[in-house]
């Protein structure tokens, strides 16, 4: 019941940067579209902190490790890191979340480890596509990014397509902000399958992060999550990515239960990539 908790509030922070609400205004005109998989690039690596009003909680950190080739089809590693600052009261969170998918976001499988005391729960999701089934296998292991010493159980329940999970769902929402389309995304949240409607719109705006001097120029979407997560995370939700072929994401803020949770790029490295520069002078709302 801890692992749940743990990786579902990992689900809820990922699920934040793409279902989220951030303050902005003055729409501008929309750039031509870019390749959906310019986007991907081994050794890409994003840093989130996360907070909650003026309490800085901790960071996420995103890196693309691994591309891969099977059957004519690229595939890539991702891997996510949750850490919580030390001395916040009632959270102790590491957790290290791995996923490989297509070049659409689409997961092939997912392994998570959560830090228990001296060992780490250890949760692996395996997308079977031809029989429309998710397999589910729960252990402890050693290490984090281990093998399991022992396996606790395992389980499968039926899914109706091809989906994410709460890390790919991210790089789905990238492959396909500059689509113009509409999506409805099976995404497995707390050993079931909810969905994900994602709108993609082509609206042109810009955000304000604090690791830059100037507005962010992004694309806007919205959507609805049609799943429970932790802290009341459901319903209507809208995003910002970077208004560039990285379209990464910048800022998100989303009204739960305890209020309003804020998460923000804080540090990158990726080849030759800035924040792109809004043309516009006008400085955007708080």
């Amino acid at each position: 019941m801890i692992f749940r908790k743990r990786v579902n509030l990992f689900v809820a922070f990922l699920v934040l940067m793409v279902n989220s609400v951030v303050q902005c205004q003055s729409p501008q005109s929309f750039s031509s579209p870019s390749s959906t998989a310019t986007f991907l690039l081994t050794g890409e690596e994003l840093t989130y902190e996360v907070s909650w009003w003026l309490l800085k909680l901790g960071t996420i950190r995103f890196k693309v490790i691994q591309e891969t080739e099977l059957n004519n089809e690229k595939l890539y590693t991702a891997i996510g890191y949750i850490d919580s600052y030390s001395g916040i009261p009632f959270v102790n969170l590491h957790t290290v979340f791995l996923t490989e998918m297509d070049s659409e976001g689409y997961s092939r499988s997912s392994k998570a480890w959560d830090q228990l005391h001296d060992k780490w729960d250890y949760t692996h999701y395996i997308f079977d596509r031809e029989n429309s089934l998710l397999i589910i296998k729960q252990g402890i292991a050693d290490t984090a990014l281990g093998e399991p010493i022992k396996i606790k159980s395992i389980d499968s329940i039926a899914l109706s397509k091809k989906g994410s999970d709460g890390l790919s769902i991210l790089y789905f929402a990238r492959a396909h902000v500059n689509s113009g389309k509409k999506f409805s995304v099976p995404t497995i949240v707390n050993y079931k399958e909810g969905i994900t409607s994602l709108n993609f719109y082509r609206k042109r705006t810009y955000v304000k992060i604090g690791a830059v001097d100037y507005p962010v120029d992004v694309l806007e979407f919205d959507g609805y999550a049609y799943f429970q997560g932790i802290f009341g995370l459901s319903g209507p939700f809208m995003g910002w990515f970077s208004n560039d072929s990285a379209h990464i994401p910048i800022k998100a803020t989303l009204n739960v239960m305890l209020g309003s949770i804020s998460v923000e790029l804080i540090k990158w490295e990726r080849n030759g990539w800035n924040p792109p520069a809004s043309k516009s002078q006008k400085a955007p709302k708080k």
